[in-house]
This record gives C-alpha cells, sequence and structure tokens, in this order.
C-alpha cells in the first residue's frame, strides 16, 4: 500500500496526497539552497514543525528551537540574546552551510501534531529512505536529534555501513521543554571531539 522509494521519506504522502507533496518541494527548495558542496556534519531531525518554524526558512517564527539552539551550539548566536520572531536566519544559514553542516529531517513533512503510534510509525518508515539519501550527501559526520528518531534512524544507518560516521552513541535531545542546555552542551562536545 505505501510507496518505499528513495523520494518519499514518509509513505504517508500516498494517504495524505499532494498537501504534503507541496509542503515536502517546499522545504526541499529552502533546504537545498544552504545545501553545502560537501557536508561534512549531517544533522537529522525528525521532521519540519506544524508551527511553520522550518529550520531552512529565512525568518524565524519565534518557535525555532532547533535552530536557535544549533546557532547557539555552534556561537552563530549569542547564548543571552532571545532569537524573536521575524529574525533574519540567512546569514546564519550561510555560515551553517560555509563549514559543511546540513540539516534533513527523518520525515520530510510535519509529523508532529499525528498520535504517539502514527508518528512513531511515520519515524521508522521514514527512517528506511534515510541510507539512500545520506548515501547521497555522503557526510563525514552524522548527528541524530531526538530521542524517537535516534532507534530506527541509527539501527538503519548502521545497517547500510554508516555506523562508523554517527558520532552519538545516545540521543541528543530536542532542544525545548528544559532541554536547551543540554542540546547545546552535547552537541559542541560531539562537534568538537569528532572534528574531520
Amino acid at each position: 500500500m505505501f510507496e518505499r522509494s528513495g523520494t518519499s521519506s514518509c509513505p504517508l504522502d500516498v494517504v495524505l496526497g499532494t498537501t504534503h507533496a507541496l509542503l515536502k518541494k517546499k522545504y526541499a527548495r529552502a533546504r537545498n539552497k544552504y545545501r553545502p558542496n560537501k557536508v561534512d556534519l549531517l544533522l537529522i531531525a525528525e521532521s519540519p514543525p506544524t508551527s511553520g518554524g522550518y529550520f531552512y526558512s529565512e525568518k524565524t517564527i519565534g518557535k525555532d528551537h532547533l535552530f536557535r539552539e544549533t546557532m547557539k551550539a555552534l556561537a552563530f548566536w549569542p547564548l543571552d540574546l532571545p532569537m524573536r520572531k521575524g529574525c533574519d536566519k540567512r546569514p546564519m544559514l550561510k555560515q551553517f552551510q560555509s563549514i559543511g553542516f546540513f540539516l534533513i529531517d527523518t520525515c520530510e513533512h510535519p509529523i508532529d501534531k499525528l498520535q504517539p503510534r502514527q508518528r512513531q510509525m511515520a519515524t521508522i518508515r521514514g527512517s528506511l529512505t534515510l541510507p539512500v539519501r545520506v548515501k547521497e550527501l555522503d557526510p563525514g559526520r552524522i548527528l541524530i536529534v531526538k530521542r524517537t528518531v535516534f532507534k530506527p534512524a541509527s539501527e538503519v544507518l548502521r545497517r547500510a555501513g554508516f555506523g562508523e560516521r554517527i558520532l552519538n552513541g545516545n540521543p541528543l535531545p530536542f532542544p525545548s521543554h528544559g532541554s536547551q542546555r543540554k542540546f547545546r552542551t552535547m552537541m559542541k562536545w560531539l562537534v568538537n571531539k569528532n572534528k574531520s
């Protein structure tokens, strides 16, 4: 019933129709604008959020947790400065690109409002497409963000021969609900410890 090609990271597109296909194209355009020529570090997250605060959107919406805390961890944004709605993300996205960093989502359209079981299944199905996408990007290093993504993503990537490139042996926490400092600390430590 569901497609399993490398072109769709969440086969729910078959069920949910063209809206998700259009969203995926929109996200791909935004993401690919900042794709480095050579990917040194690939961050793998869950999915774009329903809030609209997509990592590669060029303006903040005020709820850009992953973007904000990643930029703080890399010292592209001051730790003590809030990132308000409407902030121009382009200079930081260009810096992120210039050091060879890139982010992809396990599922290429929002799944954060799905019921827990549906969300888990979407993540598992989305992770099955990661080996093809990671092979195309050929990153030197990989960081997997979020507990619910870590196990399925790391398992399929290890089976596909990318295990040596995965920097974290445990999930990098999603940077919200009090996990911001832990995310920044872990990310800085892993990135600096494993410089390529």
